[in-house]
């Protein structure tokens, strides 16, 4: 079974260089196989993490929140998206996310301000997985 790793960061992380050379040194540093989990966003870090991970063929699923459609990475079933928008569908994104995870690589250029990435690491620490804070 591959190793779930999760690749996340900031909405307005977008240092593509960074982020395509961490994902292309995992695959020269490892014979484990590894699927790259993110949060699904739009802007920012995921958005890159997307991109690479599947360029450099990654097996790659996003956790994005119930009121998104579900897409072809979804890691979801489809009776889990499509829900009305509200704010605790974040954090049970974030929850399920944590819970798949084994460790999680987080590129922040906020110095830790964004909410949903220090809430993210929060939710790791509790339930003891590794998270590695790469910065800009």
């Amino acid at each position: 079974m591959a190793m779930m790793l999760g690749i996340v960061g900031s909405k307005t992380y977008e240092n593509k260089i960074k982020i395509k050379n961490f994902i292309h040194k995992l695959k020269s540093q490892t014979t484990e196989q590894i699927t790259i989990i993110s949060l699904g966003d739009k802007n920012g870090a995921d958005k890159h993490v997307k991109k690479y991970a599947l360029e450099l063929g990654y097996e790659y699923r996003e956790m994005n929140p119930a009121h998104t459609p579900k897409n072809l990475y979804s890691l979801m079933t489809e009776a889990y998206y499509d829900k009305p928008y509200q704010a605790k569908n974040f954090h049970q994104q974030v929850k399920i996310f944590t819970s798949v995870v084994e460790s999680c690589v987080v590129f922040d250029d906020t110095d830790l301000k964004d909410k949903k990435v220090t809430n993210l690491i929060k939710q790791l620490n509790k339930a003891g997985k590794k998270a590695v804070i790469l910065s800009a």
